[in-house]
């Protein structure tokens, strides 16, 4: 059966027992990606960190198209928004109900190089996607609390050495044949089952349906591994469970996952350059400047920058030396450039810190300090009470200034002292609000133990 807007709701029981009935759920988005921007290709880079490839494919871009229209066009147009708009946000609010159910039932949900299906179901249906990369591990790991990625799966031991393509299509047709035994698929009464020899990818639905059969060859395939060898390996079965939660990055060089439960890999990287140059040069110029070093593999960054990577890690510095009477580029290595960048965002980190305490105290003193004549006006009115009639001018009178300047003068050591202690306490609230969250984070599994060498996966004794 397919579930389409029009008779969403009223098969909207069939799916929540669907869900409850279901070992696992295999998802597909069918996204062109977080972005409405530049392509997620022209957008990553192969030497990207974990961090820096969220940043990116969470990095939304606007376009706006400017056209001169009438006052009537305007209100159609807009009424037409509204309209869309209202039936986007329907749309959303009802289907929101189905993945609420996936997310509760705490089931194993498996896709094919998933990460932007994670991030935009989490965007659309929980809230905006935070800011920062681990925030979004804690955030997703709530959502699905075990999330499975064919595509790494397939590039990973036992299967990288007998699976050469992992792209869907070519995964499919390899796990029909040896060593791999497909699964046998019956629909129930009422729901056609998609037909995989009448290929449909890049539809939602049937590539969702692939990838579970990928899954469920390759969790077979695993049980062979046992003694003695089982035919069917299940969804809760232990054997998958290095595979949990960690999602494939895409053409990144060298680290092939982005892990939800700890750490990242952190590869030395120490054959790597990062050089800039003119805005004119071509991947032909790169090649002739690095002529001299063997086989080089370059990653663009922008215009003007990319990395390149040498065959041999004793050539690095040979390269570097090159480049110092240089005018036209220069070369420096990964760990400098790393370096470098941490150091400036530390920099704009505390300058923005620095600049937001300066605001706040300011913010702080003037409030105590208004507060403060705000009792000495009271005090002085109590006494000597007068009312004015009419328009007052913005600008004081001189007996209003100077009663002002005298008042301000006037403040006790008392006040001053109130003054300063309201500062104190929103200083002292912040450090300890500070410590909590370092506290919290230092105890959270996700965080991982610090110093705990990150490894691709833990293998069973078994296999």
């Amino acid at each position: 059966m397919e579930i389409i807007r029009s008779n969403f709701k009223s098969n909207l029981q069939k799916v929540y027992q669907a869900i409850e009935e279901a070992d696992f759920f295999a998802i597909d988005g069918e996204f062109s990606g977080i972005s409405d921007g530049p392509s997620v290709t022209a957008l990553t880079n192969g030497f990207d960190t974990p961090e820096e490839r969220y940043q990116k494919l969470k990095k939304k871009e606007r376009y706006i198209v400017i056209s001169k229209v009438d006052e009537e066009e305007r209100k159609r147009r807009e009424q037409q928004k509204h309209a869309k708009e209202q039936e986007e946000l329907n749309d959303a609010v009802g289907f929101s109900r189905v993945i609420h159910a996936i997310a509760n039932s705490g089931k194993l949900v498996i896709g094919h190089n998933m990460l932007l299906d994670v991030m935009h179901t989490v965007h659309q249906f929980y809230c905006p996607l935070p800011a920062d990369l681990n925030e979004f591990k804690e955030m997703t790991t709530c959502v699905f609390p075990r999330l499975l990625d064919t595509k790494l799966m397939a590039s990973t031991q036992p299967f990288k050495d007998i699976i050469n393509n992992t792209s869907l299509a070519e995964l499919e047709k390899r796990l029909k044949e040896t060593p791999f035994n497909p699964p046998k698929v019956e629909s129930a009464e009422g729901f056609p089952s998609y037909d995989t020899a009448t290929e449909q990818l890049h539809e939602a639905g049937y590539d969702a349906y692939i990838t579970g059969l990928c899954f469920l060859s390759m969790a077979n395939y695993l049980g062979s591994f046992l003694s003695p060898p089982k035919i069917h390996v299940s969804a809760r079965s232990k054997l998958i469970e290095p595979f949990f939660n960690k999602l494939f990055l895409m053409r990144v060089m060298d680290i092939p996952y982005l892990n939800l439960e700890g750490p990242d890999l952190q590869p030395k990287r120490d054959h790597v350059l990062h050089v800039t140059f003119p805005k004119e040069w071509k991947t032909s110029d790169l090649y002739q400047l690095f002529s001299a070093f063997g086989n080089i593999q370059i990653s663009w960054i922008d215009d003007t920058s990319a990395f390149v990577s040498l065959s041999q890690p004793e050539q690095v510095q040979i390269a570097v030396n090159t480049s110092k009477y240089a005018e036209s580029y220069r070369i420096q290595t990964y760990a400098d450039y790393v370096g470098k960048k941490h150091e400036e965002k530390q920099i704009k980190r505390k300058w923005t810190e620095d600049s937001w305490k300066e605001v706040e105290r300011k913010r702080l003193n003037t409030q105590c300090i208004s507060y403060a004549l705000q009792n000495h006006y009271h005090h002085a009115n109590s006494l000597t009470s007068t009312s004015t009639v009419g328009k007052r001018n913005l600008s004081p009178s001189p007996a209003e200034a100077a009663l002002e300047t005298r008042i301000s003068g006037e403040i006790s050591d008392t006040e001053l002292e109130q003054t300063e202690s309201c500062a104190e306490s929103l200083s002292e609230g912040r450090k300890k609000a500070k410590k909590l969250k370092r506290m919290k984070k230092e105890l959270s599994p996700a965080g991982g133990l610090p110093g705990s060498p990150a490894k691709l996966f833990e293998v069973p004794d078994t296999w």
